[in-house]
């Protein structure tokens, strides 16, 4: 039968990811062709300090990407960074592909030496189908990416991020029992373990957020950051303290949308102070809520 393929990282799955991979299954359909993405585990800029993170861990690109296509494969970059273009073509040859759709700023091959043009060329030589998807471009004018997207969760756009991913930007990670502050307060915390990946950080401080336990959809108020009011951690904590809502969830899974950057985290000068401003984001969080739902 053979395939039609796809390749790149797709990290986060954002609308010009969506758009290759609605095409891909045009082409297929069209063709009677098996749909399969190589995903990039990590990209280049993975293995460099200054990488600002994962949108997505693989594990959870894996199960979006399979919402598009039939097969999924991942590619190591360390291992295929030294592979010619035409080397990789070949092995694209050699794995029964019949057509390729990529975005127009497509490379591939050692230091990216092969581009549009290289494909087209190749494409050409051995009879295979090729499809080139136009950029989507922001409004200003700058290439939809993961890049940009990673940089807009630093900065706490909330409402840009959701505009370029298609939906709102998620944690996720298993509910873990930490030193129970927030119950002390009179609001208690779901606390989130991300994981050993390396995520992008969105900007620290206080998200109206819509949290999703199994089936069940709740919102809730969450905290990112360090915690400066009681002793400052080393490492960014996620915590949300999910509103009407009162059960055991040690252990499980939940996944929390980021919604609206509500405020910096900030050092008070007491408990007291802090538990007064988590009670005015409460407040503001409910108003968000009716808000939110008429939109």
């Amino acid at each position: 039968m053979g395939y039609a393929v796809t390749i790149g990282v797709y990290d986060g799955l954002h609308i010009g990811h969506q758009e290759i991979l609605t095409k891909l299954n045009e082409i297929a359909k069209e063709k009677g062709l098996t749909t399969k993405v190589y995903s990039i585990l990590y990209p280049m800029e993975y293995y460099s300090s200054t990488f600002e993170g994962l949108l997505v861990t693989p594990q959870e690109r894996t199960v979006m990407l399979q919402e598009y296509v039939e097969e999924v494969e991942f590619l190591d970059l360390t291992e295929i960074s030294y592979l010619m273009p035409e080397d990789f073509f070949q092995f694209l040859l050699e794995n029964d592909t019949k057509a390729i759709v990529v975005g127009e700023d497509f490379r591939y091959g050692y230091k990216g030496s092969g581009n549009i043009t290289t494909l087209e060329n190749s494409s050409k030589k051995h009879g295979i189908d090729l499809y080139i998807v136009k950029d989507i471009l922001c409004e200003d004018g700058v290439r939809i990416s993961s890049s940009r997207i990673r940089q807009l969760i630093s900065q706490g756009n909330t409402k840009k991020v959701k505009d370029l991913l298609g939906r709102y930007y998620k944690i996720s990670g298993k509910v873990y029992r930490d030193m129970g502050l927030g119950r002390k307060l009179g609001y208690p915390t779901a606390n989130i373990d991300r994981g050993h990946e390396r995520l992008v950080v969105p900007k620290l401080g206080v998200y109206f957020s819509r949290v999703r336990i199994g089936d069940e959809t709740f919102f809730g108020v969450t905290n990112i950051g360090r915690r400066p009011t009681v002793k400052e951690e080393a490492i960014v904590k996620y915590e949300t303290y999910i509103l009407d809502f009162d059960r055991d969830i040690y252990g499980r899974r939940i996944e929390v949308e980021l919604i609206e950057y509500l405020r910096d985290e900030e050092k008070f000068s007491s408990l007291e102070e802090l538990k007064k401003a988590i009670s005015q984001d409460v407040r503001k969080s409910r108003e968000l809520i009716e808000k939110w739902r008429k939109e």
